[in-house]
């Protein structure tokens, strides 16, 4: 979880945004960064927003791969917005595979390097290969001051 401090000014009758903190990592920096917006004097607003990451593994067999093609992007549930899908293939060394398609190009290099003898495994399954659907999604949302957590006593 990370936050950011935008702070606003008024400019005749607008209220104009001034700056947006980067990314802050702890919720003491959040509350110095609302502090000093609140020093200054021709500060009219301060908005505080949450960002939440949440990354999602769902275990899935070969025939449950999309079918060919450029991947579908996933829904993303209310409020977030999907950051990046991706494949893994668990017992392989390669990392994440962008889509259904490599999947499938590198579990047919997988089988051709074993040589296609008989009583090779012909699904990722039976070879001890697990295949990993991830889904990062991003969500943002303001909230305030008292709701950034506080050190324990």
């Amino acid at each position: 979880m990370t936050w950011s401090v935008s702070v606003y000014r008024h400019s005749g009758d607008d209220e104009v945004h001034e700056y947006t903190s980067h990314r802050l990592h702890s919720p003491a920096l959040v509350r110095e960064h609302v502090s000093l917006a609140r020093e200054r004097p021709w500060v009219s607003r301060i908005a505080l927003t949450e960002y939440i990451r949440e990354v999602t593994r769902r275990r899935i067999a070969e025939s449950d791969l999309p079918g060919d093609g450029p991947p579908v992007a996933p829904l993303a549930p209310a409020g977030g917005i999907v950051a990046a899908r991706f494949y893994e293939i668990e017992g392989s060394r390669v990392g994440g595979l962008s889509s259904a398609d490599d999947v499938r190009d590198h579990l047919q290099a997988l089988r051709r390097k074993s040589g296609g003898a008989a009583g090779v495994a012909e699904t990722a399954d039976s070879a001890g290969l697990s295949l990993w659907e991830v889904t990062v999604v991003d969500f943002a949302r303001p909230t305030n001051e008292d709701a950034l957590p506080h050190p324990p006593e």
